[in-house]
């Protein structure tokens, strides 16, 4: 192939060329009238959409024009650097939009490391290369430096995971040993930070080996019967969720331990979480974790009122969830938060929630994943009685949570 833009996908201009209407002609864009477009030759456009060759920048952009669909859609396994240079853009042009050194956007661009002290720098450069969350996520975890740590991460952890699936007494991952040393030089963090975030990572997944261990007592006991086939069907779901989990444990650490949620970020959804439904006063709001959090939830957590921010009932459930891991990384510079909601005056939040639906929330948190195919307008929590709840009414201790159905997290 030619030399041009990397990662281009002529069948993407294909399908989009079909789909796309003639601006001279009553009928769809064909190839010449694509060409003439563009002002190419439909040699050219034939040999872009069979992959012979490859386009330039400039007319990846005017090919994107003509068709109707942004630069990145007519691109596959594309990397940061790619979609930058599908763009037009140098990397000081794209840090000065972005209002970073242009060394920081290096540390971006080589080694997928966002910058901690910039709340919603991700979202940022996700506008400013007019791509969405999830191909940005894509395109980082391409960069070379990023999949060096997951291998690296992966090889590490083949021993740990598999020790912790096996029958017998827990055997946690100690800040000394060897793995934990490891995963720390990987990482950049402490051995400490590395061993109590995979020792949680452990006990989920203890968890669903004892649920297995269960399901196969109860099979042996019951064989020969009707139920038998019930629980095959059972350990075949559960024997499917560990082997999702163990994968996605570097996945997990790449995120808590190399691009976290902004400390500034985090802090603030502490406050609005101990100051409990009455909210956090404007005034003395962070614009920057507010305006970081916004862009990464779509308001999904939080609520601003005339003169109050409020968690939203999904809000609380992500903070729970995702607190013992910040906890680690960040502590509240006030005080210790008390993992019990009605400590702060939140209801009861019984959730039935199973293990590794819980796990789509604890990933959800900085690069990107839209909340919305996981959480609706929050219709499925209700207050016992039927009526809707809001962080914004007040709490009584008679008050109960109740879910309609398995909340989708």
């Amino acid at each position: 192939m030619a030399r041009g833009v990397s990662g281009f996908n002529g069948s993407a201009l294909r399908a989009a060329r079909l789909a796309a209407s003639c601006p001279d002609h009553p009928h769809k864009l064909t190839v010449a009238c694509l060409a003439n477009q563009v002002g190419t030759s439909k040699a050219l456009i034939l040999s872009y959409e069979h992959g012979r060759s490859s386009p330039s920048p400039q007319r990846l952009a005017d090919l994107a024009w003509a068709v109707g669909v942004p630069a990145s859609a007519l691109q596959h396994g594309a990397q940061l650097s790619d979609l930058r240079v599908a763009r037009g853009l140098t990397v000081a042009e794209l840090a000065d939009h972005l209002g970073l050194a242009v060394n920081t956007y290096r540390q971006i661009e080589l080694r997928g490391i966002l910058p901690r002290r910039r709340p919603g720098a991700f979202w940022d450069l996700a506008h400013v290369l007019d791509v969405g969350y999830e191909q940005l996520d894509e395109a980082i975890r391409r960069i070379p430096a990023v999949q060096e740590r997951r291998e690296c991460a992966a090889v590490v952890l083949d021993e740990v995971l598999g020790s912790a699936l096996e029958p017998g007494p827990f055997q946690a991952l100690q800040d000394t040993s060897p793995s934990a040393n490891l995963l720390a030089g990987v990482y950049r963090v402490t051995p400490s930070a590395a061993s109590r975030v995979v020792n949680m990572l452990l006990s989920d997944l203890r968890q669903l080996a004892l649920q297995r261990a269960q399901l196969e007592a109860r099979r042996d006991f019951t064989a020969h019967s009707r139920s038998t086939q019930l629980y095959e069907r059972e350990l075949e779901t559960i024997s499917y969720r560990i082997k999702e989990d163990t994968e996605r444990v570097p996945d997990i650490l790449e995120r808590y331990l190399v691009n976290p949620m902004p400390q500034v970020c985090w802090h603030f959804l502490a406050k609005l979480y101990t100051a409990g439904p009455r909210g956090y006063p404007c005034r003395a709001r962070s614009s920057d974790a507010v305006a970081a959090l916004q862009k990464a939830f779509d308001h999904y957590l939080i609520e601003e009122g005339l003169d109050r921010f409020r968690l939203t009932p999904p809000g609380v459930l992500f903070f729970l969830d995702t607190l013992p891991y910040y906890r680690i990384l960040y502590v509240p510079p006030d005080r210790a938060i008390r993992p019990d909601p009605p400590y702060y005056g939140w209801p009861s939040f019984r959730s039935r929630a199973k293990a590794h639906l819980r796990h789509r929330l604890r990933v959800a948190n900085v690069l990107g994943q839209d909340p919305r195919p996981h959480w609706d307008d929050g219709s499925w929590m209700t207050i016992q009685g039927g009526r809707s709840w809001t962080p914004a009414e007040q709490y009584t201790p008679s008050t109960t949570m109740v879910w309609h159905d398995d909340p989708p997290f």
